[in-house]
C-alpha cells in the first residue's frame, strides 16, 4: 500500500499537470484562432471596401444616367420617329445595365432589387409612354411625353434606389 501511494504520490501532481497544460494550450489555440480570423477580416476589409465603394459610385452613376433627360440627351431626336427613339432607349437602357451586372457581387441583395427595379420602371415608362402615340410620330413627342410622366412621379424608383445606395454607404 505504501508503494501504491508513493506512486501516486509522483503521478497525480503529473496528471493534473498535463490536464491544466492541455485546457491551457486548448484556449490558447481558440484564442489565437480568434486572432488570426480579426487579421484576416481587418485586411480582407481594407482590400474590399475600396471596391465596394467603386460598385457603389458606378451604380449611382448608372442611375443617374437612366434618369430620362440624360437619357434623351444621348439620343438623337431629329429626323427621327417615336418608334426608333422607343428602341434606341431601350437599347441604351440594355447596354447600361449589362455593362454593370458585375457590380452585383459587391452590392447589398436590397440595393440590387432597387437597382433592377428602377431599370424595368424605366424601361415600362419608355415603352407606355410609345404606345400613347404612333409610331411614326416624331421623337420630340415622346421626348416630352417621357418627361411629363417622369415629372409626375413623387417619388421616382431612380430616387429611391439611390437612396438605398446611401444608406447601404453609410453603413459600409
Amino acid at each position: 500500500m505504501a508503494i501504491f501511494l508513493q506512486i501516486l504520490g509522483y503521478t497525480l501532481p503529473s496528471v493534473v499537470l498535463a490536464i491544466v497544460v492541455f485546457f491551457m494550450m486548448k484556449r490558447h489555440t481558440k484564442n489565437e484562432e480568434i486572432r488570426l480570423n480579426y487579421l484576416l477580416r481587418k485586411e480582407t476589409a481594407k482590400t474590399l471596401t475600396p471596391v465596394k465603394l467603386r460598385a457603389y459610385e458606378r451604380m449611382a452613376l448608372f442611375l443617374e444616367r437612366m434618369k430620362p433627360e440624360s437619357l434623351l440627351m444621348r439620343q438623337e431626336l431629329k429626323n427621327v420617329s417615336s418608334a426608333q427613339l422607343q428602341r434606341g432607349l431601350n437599347e441604351q437602357i440594355r447596354k447600361e445595365w449589362e455593362h454593370n451586372l458585375s457590380q452585383q457581387l459587391y452590392l447589398s441583395h436590397d440595393a440590387w432589387i432597387m437597382l433592377y427595379n428602377a431599370k424595368e420602371n424605366m424601361i415600362q415608362l419608355v415603352n407606355t409612354s410609345a404606345m400613347q402615340m404612333p409610331p411614326t410620330a416624331p421623337a420630340l413627342s415622346l421626348a416630352t411625353a417621357i418627361l411629363e410622366t417622369y415629372k409626375n412621379f413623387e417619388k421616382t424608383p431612380i430616387d429611391a434606389a439611390i437612396d438605398i445606395l446611401k444608406r447601404d454607404i453609410a453603413n459600409i
